[in-house]
């Protein structure tokens, strides 16, 4: 813990993040959460829209994508970043859901954890659990409690660092941890374990939506929703071989493309950035 800390900390230094110095002692805790059913009934629409696009089942709106995808032969075990969040960000179409940031390590982990805004919901993060019972197995809403105890200003907003690291090969154990910045330590937001069900190789830690075009403009209803908003990823790192090393375009290229057009987005004002290749993307809108 204190290592990891100690690398984390050079890492982040760029940023506004403070982390606990090298050889601090702090005790960890649990992100506060609805856990089961209370999570599920939570997570509403928004879960069973996430869970049609990542088992590929067909649906009548536009599903893109977009951001760095570590891939399996990196033999990473591990990710940690700093993933932004919009608080007052509320979706007006039932059909739109923005899923970003979204994470989940290569390696086949069994947690992704996503930042999600949907119709009239106040946004949320995710622990998906993706070896169980591939539904949100934690829903913490991004309230006054959540942003006072896990976030901090990065590049002008709000945003949150996330760990997921595999702390057991045999068992194909994962424990996802956020950043408190009160304590100095890292809470488990959630700890799964088994056999990934994604059908997926690859990580991802990408910009991702449902949208449905409004007749009226030709844009989708999220991109007047959105309008100003900023979705940032910053200071992706991968654990390879025990150590953190940035994501790269090398290990960790930019799906579906390097250089997305906002009109297959269907928002015509979105702005594609990669201010530091490619550990750290931003989407605005």
């Amino acid at each position: 813990m204190r290592k990891l800390l100690a690398i984390l900390c050079c890492a982040l230094a760029a940023t506004t993040v403070t982390i606990a110095p090298a050889g601090a002692t702090v005790a960890a805790g649990v992100v506060p959460g609805l856990t089961g059913a209370a999570a599920k009934a939570a997570a509403g629409p928004m879960a069973d829209r996430f869970r049609q696009l990542r088992q590929g089942k067909a649906v009548a709106q536009r599903h893109t994508f977009w951001g760095p995808e570590p891939q399996l032969a990196t033999s990473a075990d591990g990710l940690v970043v700093t993933q932004s969040v919009t608080p007052g960000l509320r979706i007006s179409n039932r059909n739109d859901v923005v899923y970003a940031p979204t994470m989940k390590p290569t390696g086949h982990s069994c947690v992704e954890v996503v930042t999600a805004y949907g119709l009239g919901e106040a946004a949320q993060v995710w622990a998906w659990d993706w070896c169980r019972s591939v539904s949100p197995a934690k829903v913490v809403p991004i309230d006054s409690a959540f942003l006072a105890a896990y976030t901090t200003s990065v590049d002008g907003h709000p945003a949150y660092t996330v760990q997921e690291v595999r702390t057991n090969a045999t068992a194909n154990s994962w424990t996802a941890s956020l950043y408190n910045v009160k304590t100095g330590a890292w809470d488990t937001l959630f700890t799964q374990s088994g056999s990934d069900q994604s059908s997926l190789d690859e990580g991802w830690d990408i910009f991702e939506l449902y949208s449905t075009r409004n007749p009226a403009t030709g844009n989708a209803y999220y991109c007047a929703d959105a309008r100003g908003s900023v979705f940032e990823s910053s200071s992706l790192q991968l654990r390879v071989g025990g150590r953190w090393v940035p994501a790269s375009p090398a290990n960790s290229p930019l799906r579906p493309t390097a250089n997305p057009r906002p009109a297959d987005y269907d928002c015509s004002t979105l702005r594609f950035e990669v201010p530091a290749p490619n550990s750290t993307w931003r989407v605005t809108v």
